[in-house]
């Protein structure tokens, strides 16, 4: 796994494991960086994946969030308490699995296949279907947005 300047992780590439009986996954070796590491699992605002941030991303999310001018100070504190609610502090074993939260499991229907995604500063779990769906809706913005960039 690569380090940027800021020397939080990078997270690319799309990988499919099994959540076991125990609501066990795999973390991909490549994006692991030590037994015993800690990540903070939240799940989107938007109920479609968990997103699995490591303890420098997750602070940095207050940090923007404190410093956006066009959010009230009242709204701040609101969206910050309930991203905290919402947040679980999870650890790699020695096998290098995290255990995901059974709420967070439920709400999502993270059971079976799911998609582990690099998203460059946090990871992604997505129940196998959903992810599906997305890369479908999602595919034409791609395009599109690589042309206008020149990939």
């Amino acid at each position: 796994m690569s380090q940027a300047d800021t020397n939080l992780p990078i997270y690319a590439g799309e990988f499919r494991h099994a959540v076991d009986s125990k609501n066990r996954v795999t973390i991909p070796s490549r994006w692991r960086s030590a037994e015993g590491e800690e990540y903070f699992a939240v799940p989107d605002p938007g109920g479609n994946f968990l997103m699995v941030l490591p303890p420098g991303e997750f602070d940095r999310v207050k940090s923007v969030v404190e410093a956006n001018a066009s959010i009230s100070p009242a709204d701040r504190r609101k969206f910050i308490r309930r991203f905290y609610a919402l947040a679980q502090l999870v650890g790699v074993d020695k096998q290098g699995r995290i255990l995901l939260p059974e709420d967070h499991c439920q709400r999502l229907g993270l059971q079976g296949e799911v998609v582990l995604i690099g998203s460059h500063s946090r990871m992604e779990i997505w129940n196998s279907q959903r992810w599906a769906a997305a890369v479908a809706e999602e595919d034409e913005v791609f395009r599109r947005v690589a042309g206008e960039v020149g990939l």
